[in-house]
């Protein structure tokens, strides 16, 4: 081959190399895009569903929340108020309890920026049971304040701020209810849930946190109110000194059914206020130096003087509140005594059994 013609085969060699890679660089540029594009899709699907897998487990790992059962009614004039305090104290712990974990399942949900009908449901079944001890414990207050409002200041005091609290935190479980109800509107049209709900949902469930801690450190002390409170009560009957001592013997009897009266009429409403209780303890005061002083068996009856301390034990525990003790404490005090003293003559007190 002469020396022209390998020229030309040279440059013709040449020319087809570059027509072909001219014909293919779209072509691998587009095929390099797709697989770029598929990666990325198929990275972005096993993120996915390795946060619904953390998701799920997350919940699934969350302890499913007891349904409350409401117990035996309670007679609230049954307990003392010590009892009530401890009901009330328990009740208040549960809804602080129920509230945190309602938030933390909100927390859960959404971590994902995606909720779902069955993940709704979940939420539910927690934010039922918080609202459930937040009625729970508003109901035992207010049996709190119609057994006691007039007697416990410093109590009442404490109970109200308490209130405020939970009155708190059950409007933050109503947004976080009303909150629900929107995006499972969205769900059941066939949409996903907005980001605006979301962000709703979760910021209904910080506050509702926030409402639980506020409530727990307000809470924190009641019990030490309620003591501090029965005490100062408690002294205050026990200081009262008498200012119209019986005369005799039959007088000191009258006076113990003066004393039994006023408090079977005082607690006749299963109430107890505060000027009732220092009234008691000033006739309970006046009867005890009576038996005091003329207690003693003589001619015109017993021994009286066995009783003396009753006074002052029944009054004292209507300033611990321990009302249904004083009611059969006294009742017993009251069949004791005998019969009353009539006409002049004494009673005739049974002896103590």
């Amino acid at each position: 081959m002469n020396k022209k013609n390998q020229t030309v085969l040279s440059v013709i060699f040449v020319v087809a190399i570059s027509l072909a890679c001219t014909n293919s660089a779209p072509t691998s540029q587009a095929d390099s895009q797709d697989a770029i594009n598929t990666a990325v899709a198929g990275t972005q699907q096993s993120s996915a569903l390795a946060q619904a897998t953390v998701n799920a487990s997350v919940l699934t790992a969350m302890p499913a929340p007891a349904t409350p059962t409401p117990g035996p009614t309670v007679e609230y004039v049954t307990l003392t108020e010590e009892e009530l305090a401890a009901l009330i104290d328990e009740a208040v712990a549960e809804a602080i309890a129920a509230t945190e974990t309602t938030t933390s399942t909100v927390y859960s949900t959404t971590s994902d920026d995606v909720v779902t009908t069955e993940e709704v449901a979940y939420v539910y079944d927690y934010y039922y049971y918080a609202d459930y001890y937040v009625e729970y414990a508003e109901e035992l207050l207010a049996e709190y304040y119609a057994l006691y409002s007039d007697l416990a200041t410093d109590m009442i005091a404490e109970l109200n701020a308490i209130e405020a609290e939970l009155a708190q935190i059950n409007d933050t479980l109503s947004s976080i209810d009303s909150s629900l109800q929107q995006i499972n509107s969205t769900l059941q049209q066939g949409a996903q849930a907005t980001q605006e709900a979301i962000a709703q949902l979760e910021s209904a469930a910080q506050q509702a946190q926030a409402n639980a801690q506020e409530l727990q450190t307000q809470a924190q002390d009641m019990i030490a109110v309620l003591q501090a409170e029965q005490q100062n009560r408690a002294n205050a009957v026990m200081n009262i000194q008498p200012n119209n001592v019986p005369t005799d013997k039959i007088s000191a009897l009258q006076s113990a059914f003066s004393f039994i009266d006023a408090a079977k009429a005082a607690m006749g409403d299963n109430k107890l206020s505060k000027d009732e209780l220092m009234n008691l303890a000033q006739l309970g005061a006046n009867a005890q130096a009576g038996f005091q002083n003329f207690g003693g068996a003589d001619a015109l009856g017993p021994d009286l003087s066995q009783f003396t301390s009753k006074f002052s034990e029944i009054t004292t525990q209507m300033a611990r509140g321990q009302i249904p003790q004083a009611k059969n404490n006294l009742s017993q005090f009251e069949t004791s005594l005998g019969n009353r003293p009539s006409g002049g003559g004494p009673g005739l007190p049974n002896p103590r059994p």
